[in-house]
């Protein structure tokens, strides 16, 4: 549990301090932020899946630590792999729809960002490497590394904490927060019924790319 506790935060400060660490990075580069040529501000959206892939190389670290085998962990075979195909699609379309749902609700309350006024290559960037990343990466993090390190914790205990570790990893979008606690429910609860990763990282990945075709297509979320 302390584990996974100090896990979840070490994702939280990532999280949450985003934005120095690219200020950092830039200053690094450039020695002030603001003499950056304004090719690389206008694109720093770009930079957004470093961080899960942080994750998820913080993952397969603790996980080789702990001799765990990634790839039986992740679990793609001939044998399973339609199988969690279809599942992880089935529950990667109705991930979006609860996204969407969500943040029309949200958005009554908090602001959502507009994200179908970006320029359609953001989407398209958001439906294939921005979905991809993420999709493997974090259930690497959140469904991998995490359950493996509170599994003796009860199975509701560690899909729900596991959830609000992932839902709380979305806090620089509070608009975020009640639909990934949700998609984390639905993604504790395929990997651990399954065994395996390969259906909750399809789900993801699908769910993610879903939401970047439909801003792709100027579908505007919050219905405004």
């Amino acid at each position: 549990m302390a584990e996974l506790l100090a896990w979840s935060v070490v994702a939280y400060l990532l999280a949450s301090n985003s934005g120095p660490i690219i200020v950092f990075g830039l200053s690094a580069v450039y020695g002030d932020p603001a003499a950056a040529p304004a090719s690389v501000l206008q694109n720093l959206i770009y930079v957004s899946p470093v961080f899960p892939l942080v994750l998820g190389l913080l993952a397969v670290a603790r996980l080789k630590i702990g001799n765990v085998n990634i790839c039986a962990s992740i679990g793609f075979s001939g044998k399973t792999l339609p199988r969690d195909m279809l599942v992880g699609a089935i529950a990667g379309i109705v991930s979006v729809g609860i996204a969407v749902t969500s943040l029309r609700i949200a958005a009554h309350y908090v602001d959502v960002p507009p994200m179908h006024l970006l320029p359609p290559p953001v989407h398209l960037y958001f439906m294939t490497i921005g979905a991809l990343v993420p999709g493997v990466c974090e259930e690497l993090f959140f469904r991998g590394m995490l359950m493996k390190v509170g599994s003796r914790l009860p199975r509701v205990a560690i899909i729900v904490l596991t959830a609000i570790a992932f839902s709380v990893w979305h806090i620089g979008t509070p608009a975020y927060l009640p639909h990934t606690f949700l998609l984390g429910l639905i993604f504790g609860i395929l990997a651990n019924a399954s065994g395996r990763l390969a259906p909750s990282m399809v789900a993801h990945t699908i769910a993610n790319a879903g939401m970047g075709l439909l801003l792709l297509s100027g579908f505007n979320i919050v219905g405004q």
